[in-house]
């Protein structure tokens, strides 16, 4: 088995891309071409992958908006 992690889903050992079909959704966005770079390596400058940081951009929105209609 090596170094490989061992996926289980349901109590089954499965492969990497079988546990992230059942953990995961894809969210697909467009840009404008160079912006992709421009994201990528602002996430990379700040130790993260451009999924962790669009992630988290959207979380941080997601937080101020909620906190922003409960006031009004």
């Amino acid at each position: 088995m090596g170094s490989e992690k061992p996926y289980i889903v349901d109590g089954q050992r499965v492969s990497h891309d079988e546990y992230t079909k059942t953990k995961y959704e894809d969210l697909r966005i467009r840009v404008p071409i160079g912006r992709k770079q421009e994201i990528q390596a602002h996430a990379a400058s700040l130790g993260e992958s451009l999924n962790g940081y669009v992630t988290k951009a959207i979380d941080e929105r997601m937080r101020r908006e909620a906190v922003t209609t409960k006031e009004e």
